[in-house]
């Protein structure tokens, strides 16, 4: 069982992006203390009062600037507390900022900002720093704070120049000699530290920095604070009045968006748990017996009209993609659709449709997903496959926008959030060569009879119809983007990351495709997946939107839950593989000789490499760490190099655990508060909430030595407080997205830069970032009949991380090498 906590340290959350990070560190180091974090905007009636039931605070990173009121909000309180409320406090990067400029420093601009590097840092070997010596880690900094006089505060440590030249063999020297990194007050309880001790990449001695401050933070209260100490929590909770200022980023809302409302059909039941009882899959399992995608599509007898495939059978790989799944989509397949802004889900099926509004669902359209799959449930299928039946579909990159509260306006044709809810499917398993047929649907058993038997007949003198189309049918004209308007957007992009607004941002631009019209677009996909085979390819045509993927990158997927021996727990992984990292797999051209894994593993080992991957790391965690709470979380794989169809890329996974107390059907919970409100996203609490309700989510008993205590949260939440990918928009991540919004000309992504994938009715669900992708819309104002007849408009997106040491010349050369990688299929 969990011990009781002894102990309270409050997180001051400055909406940065690695938050959750810190605050479990703070609980995995600390064992005997609970973390409750509160945003830099909550208003508190008496901040002092507040404060004086915790042992401690902690003033966190975040973008912006120190002397900004609204990027540094109430940590500018805690070092005008009176002697009476002090307490001790700890800093941590915009935190130690705000603490130098307090008590007489300043800060100015690095002239070379260093984000995601690591660095050597040499302390006086005293107070938090006494017995660590030199220690590495990391920094995520654009400014550097000076102190003027040392009448008040005492340097702790610095970054010294001679120290780091020879690690990372430079030539020229822009940065000052010596950078401060850590200082303290000399009579109050305060301490601060401009790296970040929580990266993955930060070393042991800088997160035994924590327990040092601790130790000395005990001590200081042993000694000051016994007699000040008179509030009880459960007083303060009826005392203290907390007001949430959590306002939305407004980038161009629109009116609502949504479809015609119409009434009849026979709809699937409305999403309900009270009564759910369980699908039962009727399966037969076949040997493959050679047969391909291509060759089972032919055989499923699927034409035009809406289609699901997730291909994995062009590039598999043990740890990505073992296993290709067909929806078998009917005229009757029920459909859920959502509109950014509109606050309802429109469920289509056949010439019907509802809508459901989402006020009951917490005013999110992933808690309706979360109570519509929590309502259908599923047994008798085969362990050993990821999909028996569910939703497969997209969530476009306007719709993750959203679960972070930066509105744009939507298209009244185009669902942001599109699914099928499938319930005939084929799976295909790579790794063992069997085929599995299957439905949920009941009574289905004839038809899964007449499938085996069709999938089960001889191949070898039968013709099939999928095959690549010759591209040059197409007469395609392709619009590139323009590369003096990239090169401005980088500027732009840096001038953003040199002020401390963010750390990376991840700059996309779109190239078009104008071709001649495909009633179907599959026999292009086939020639896609010939030309740039990828473990994560998707074929995917809901409604008016086709999308055509390649992508190499699994944004995000979590196993079925599993029954613990005892059936109290139920315990389900999670598994990110962010790619950010990127070398040509052909630099001098496609009849060159490719370059070796080797030669890719040198050109990626450079601090600008690793440092784009390491902010999507320590981001991911963020995300993940707020979701599966402190200790569930680990990194079994940093920045190893990949290799793909013309490219090579830098990768990294990061898991996380899932641990629930076991429930049946008839009691699994629908999804009420919003995703993403666990402290450290851009969720705060109500205005009505009081200081106990600012507990960190997950967190609220210390967690024992085994770090198990049960959670109630599920892969959807997991999903929703991840999106949008962080490596397509940057860290911080709400700042960045709003910043890119800008820079980008506020032109929408669509689906690219979304996510494709499926949720499963066993309990586990699969999505791949839609990278490498072309994607058309049927009614696109370009979509034209001319005199080579009717035609169609692809869109392909393509971006890099920008960050402070990137150069315009190589963005622009890595932005059209991953465009190059799609419009193949176009040559």
């Amino acid at each position: 069982m969990p011990r009781p906590c002894r102990y309270r340290i409050l997180f001051i959350d400055a909406y940065d992006s690695f938050s959750n990070n810190i605050v479990s560190l703070l609980e995995e180091r600390l064992a005997t203390v609970q973390v409750t974090v509160i945003k830099i905007d909550q208003q508190i009636a008496d901040f002092p009062a507040f404060l004086c039931d915790f042992d401690a605070v902690v003033a966190g990173p975040g973008p912006g600037h120190p002397e900004t009121d609204s990027d540094i909000g109430i940590i500018t309180q805690l070092w005008q507390l009176s002697d009476e409320h002090l307490l001790p406090v700890l800093g941590i990067c915009l935190g130690f900022q705000s603490l130098l400029v307090a008590f007489g420093g300043s800060v100015v601009p690095l002239p070379q900002p260093r984000h995601g590097i690591v660095r050597k840092v040499t302390s006086t070997d005293s107070s938090i720093f006494e017995g660590l010596g030199r220690i590495s880690p990391v920094q995520y900094h654009s400014l550097h704070a000076l102190l003027h006089c040392h009448q008040e505060l005492e340097p702790l440590a610095w970054d010294f120049e001679a120290d780091n030249r020879d690690a990372e063999q430079k030539t020229d020297v822009v940065n000052p000699d010596a950078i401060l990194m850590a200082a303290k007050h000399r009579t109050k309880p305060f301490w601060a530290l401009q790296f970040h001790p929580e990266s993955i990449c930060s070393d042991q001695a800088s997160q035994q920095l924590i327990d040092n401050w601790w130790t000395e933070a005990q001590s200081w209260n042993s000694q000051h604070r016994l007699q000040t100490r008179t509030y009880l929590f459960s007083e303060l909770r009826s005392e203290t009045s907390l007001k949430s200022v959590d306002p939305p980023v407004d980038v161009g809302l629109s009116s609502q968006q949504m479809c015609p409302r119409t009434t009849g059909g026979d709809l699937l039941d409305h999403p309900t748990t009270a009564d759910a009882s369980p699908y039962l899959v009727v399966r037969r399992i076949l040997p493959l017996n050679g047969l391909k995608v291509p060759q089972i599509w032919d055989l499923l007898q699927i034409d035009e009209g809406d289609a699901a495939v997730l291909d994995s059978e062009p590039h598999q790989r043990a740890d990505t993609g073992s296993h290709s799944i067909i929806g078998c989509l009917e005229s009757t397949t029920l459909k859920l659709e959502y509109f950014v802004n509109s606050g309802k889900v429109c469920l289509r099926q056949g010439a019907y449709q509802r809508f459901v509004d989402l006020v009951e669902y917490g005013d999110t359209i992933f808690g309706y997903v979360e109570a519509f799959m929590s309502a259908r449930k599923a047994t008798g299928g085969d362990a050993h496959i990821p999909f028996w039946g569910g939703l497969m579909g997209y969530i476009n990159y306007e719709a993750c926008l959203e679960t972070i509260d930066i509105r744009t306006p939507g298209h009244p044709d185009r669902p942001d959030i599109s699914f099928a809810f499938i319930e005939r499917s084929v799976v295909i398993d790579h790794q063992h060569q069997r085929l599995h047929v299957q439905s949920i649907k009941p009574g289905d058993e004839d038809w899964v009879e007449m499938i085996s038997s069709r999938l089960a007949l001889d191949i070898t003198p039968r013709t099939f119809r999928s095959v690549p189309i010759d591209p040059s049918v197409l007469s395609p004209v392709i619009t590139y983007p323009d590369q003096t308007s990239y090169m401005t957007k980088i500027r732009s992009c840096q001038d953003y990351i040199y002020s401390g607004n963010s750390y990376e941002l991840c700059l996309t631009n779109q190239a078009t495709v104008d071709s001649s019209h495909l009633r179907s677009p599959w026999p292009l996909y086939l020639h896609l997946r010939s030309v740039n085979a990828a473990p994560l390819s998707a074929y995917m045509c809901l409604g008016s939107m086709t999308l055509l993927s390649s992508s190499p990158e699994r944004f995000m997927r979590w196993t079925r839950p599993t029954v613990s021996n005892d059936s109290t727990t139920r315990t389900s992984t999670v598994q990110f593989r962010p790619i950010k990292g990127t070398v040509k797999r052909y630099p001098n051209g496609p009849d060159e000789p490719a370059i070796t894994l080797e030669q890719a593993a040198a050109l990626l080992s450079t601090s600008k490499e690793r440092a784009e991957n390491l902010m999507i790391v320590d981001l991911i965690r963020h995300d993940l760490h707020g979701v599966v709470g402190s200790g569930n979380l680990c990194v079994p794989k940093l920045m190893v190099v990949e290799e793909y169809a013309t490219l090579f890329q830098l990768v990294t996974v990061v898991e996380g655990t899932l641990i629930n107390q076991n429930t049946t059907l008839s009691n699994i919970p629908s999804l009420t508060t919003s995703p993403g409100s666990s402290p450290g996203t851009s969720r705060s609490a109500t205005p009505s909430s009081s200081a106990s309700d600012f507990h960190h989510q997950s967190r609220r008993q210390c967690k024992s030595s085994d770090r198990s205590a049960p959670t109630s949260k599920t892969g959807i939440d997991v999903l929703a407080a991840s999106l949008p990918p962080g490596s397509m928009t940057g860290a911080p991540k709400r700042r960045s997205c709003a910043l890119l919004r800008q820079i980008e000309g506020e032109k929408a992504r669509g689906v690219y830069s979304g996510v494709v994938g499926y949720m499963d009715v066993g309990g586990g669900g699969d999505f791949s970032v839609v990278i490498r992708s072309a994607f058309r819309w049927d009614h696109d104002p370009t979509y034209q009949t001319d005199s080579r007849g009717k035609r169609d408009t692809w869109t392909i997106g393509a971006g890099g991380a920008i960050t402070a040491l990137s150069t315009e010349q190589g963005e622009w050369e890595e932005m059209v090498a991953k465009l190059g990688s799609t419009l193949r299929m176009f040559e």
